[in-house]
């Protein structure tokens, strides 16, 4: 439900004492970045299935980060599940990074980019919210129906980009390329070799873009980043997606990650078939250009495969992630994948979660602790809005909303504000009030 804008014509000294009951809230100030050494931590959660408070439950921490995936343009369900992100990360005090999914490049407009930032503009300054907004990430991969497609893409990413700058002080914008070794990714590297949404083929007007060394080729040699980057100007945030799934093209064992292993990634040494050196991804769009760095991990466990055992390859992970903060102080937020899925490519289930299990959560909570992590609440998010009715329950799926059902106290605070405005109507003002209701998206494509 966005922001209720109310317009009053008279008797403005009433609407001024009113507006505290019709749950009025200040626009969200940014928050200050974690210092030196420490990073923003939180999941990236499956919204349909899980909140904000019951994963804090479960780790038991205050995330300072958390995060979801919507559809874009927005649909009636992607907008409420959007602003449920919104409501729930302004609950427990932490940055939300919203993930925008287009199911295709061809046809965004600028009207869809404006009804994304209008909703972002309401939500967080209803909610005293504040959004990291992940466009369209790993962009430079062939699994995804938005890869591999420079121009399309840079064009959507700067739309999405003015809007949200003109909207509202309180959202930022993230390019989140998947990491580099394997590109242009024919055979997955630290992934599936089934490429789901495949991308279209790179076409002869795209070539020229991508072949960045001039051999007339997209190979490995080329740089996997610097075509897909859409400007300084409307980019705010940079980061990479840097999954573990083992050392092999495919996902095969559940191997123990070998020393150093993230910190080859961050060196761009690890997966590529050649030994050229390569200037970072970190160096070349955190350092050099002075933006925040996001890093979005996990490590992939294979159910009923051999190897380490989950807790002992997640946790492994985790302290490489946790060792990366020291010597980075660009890198101020870590997203991790708090997610099963099923992976036709290997036979089976996987799971990156740290917190479905109590002794899994209480170890890697000790990892946490080592000093690295800035939790939350964070200062500046949050104005006591989110109904705790309602901000620790998942968000309605299709048919629940088909029914108009589960709003709870969301939808009683809103019929109160309702009655409230339409009092002052009575002692003589004119109130226009404008609601929109949407809800839940699908999962994170990939």
């Amino acid at each position: 439900m966005q922001r209720r804008r109310l317009a009053v014509v008279s008797v403005v000294a009433v609407v001024l004492g009113t507006s505290a009951s019709l749950g009025a809230a200040p626009a969200s100030a940014e928050p200050d970045l974690p210092p030196r050494g420490t990073v923003w931590f939180g999941p990236s959660l499956d919204w349909s299935n899980d909140s904000a408070a019951a994963y804090q439950r479960r780790l038991g921490a205050e995330a300072s980060l958390v995060g979801g995936s919507i559809g874009y343009p927005l649909t009636p369900t992607s907008q409420v599940l959007l602003e449920d992100l919104s409501r729930q990360s302004a609950g427990v005090g932490a940055v939300a990074v919203v993930t925008l999914e287009p199911k295709t490049l061809t046809g965004l407009t600028q009207d869809d980019a404006e009804s994304l930032a209008g909703t972002l503009g309401a939500a967080t300054a209803r909610d005293g919210s504040f959004l990291i907004v992940r466009f369209a990430p790993e962009m430079n991969g062939s699994w995804a129906p938005w890869g591999q497609q420079p121009l399309a893409y840079i064009d959507a990413f700067r739309a999405v980009a003015e809007a949200v700058h003109d909207s509202t002080d309180a959202a930022r914008m993230l390019w989140a390329p998947s990491y580099g070794g394997g590109y242009p990714f024919s055979d997955a590297v630290n992934s599936t070799t089934t490429l789901v949404n495949e991308a279209p083929p790179i076409d002869a007007e795209t070539l020229p873009y991508l072949d960045t060394d001039g051999d007339g080729e997209v190979t490995s040699l080329d740089d996997p980043y610097g075509p897909y980057y859409p400007g300084d100007d409307f980019v705010d945030w940079v980061g990479l997606t840097m999954l573990r799934y083992g050392v092999a093209p495919t996902f095969g064992a559940n191997s123990y990650p070998e020393a150093g292993e993230l910190d080859d990634r961050f060196k761009e040494r690890f997966g590529y078939d050649d030994d050229s050196r390569r200037s970072t991804f970190y160096v070349r769009f955190a350092g050099q250009r002075k933006k925040p760095f996001l890093l979005t991990t996990g490590a992939m466990h294979q159910t009923g495969a051999e190897g380490s055992t989950e807790g002992v390859l997640k946790r492994a992970w985790l302290r490489q992630v946790v060792g990366a903060v020291a010597s980075r102080p660009r890198l101020k937020a870590v997203q991790w994948l708090e997610e099963v899925r099923a992976e036709p490519a290997v036979g089976g289930t996987t799971s990156s979660q740290l917190t479905d299990d109590p002794a899994l959560a209480s170890t890697s909570r000790a990892v946490l602790d080592q000093g690295a992590i800035a939790f939350g609440p964070l200062d500046g998010i949050g104005t006591g809005s989110a109904d705790a009715s309602t901000s620790d329950q998942p968000a309605l799926n299709a048919d629940e909303q088909a029914d108009g059902d589960g709003s709870g106290g969301g939808w009683a605070s809103f019929f109160g504000g309702v009655l409230t405005a339409l009092a002052v109507v009575l002692v003589g003002g004119v109130v226009a009030l404008q609601v929109r209701r949407r809800r839940l998206v699908p999962p994170w494509l990939r």
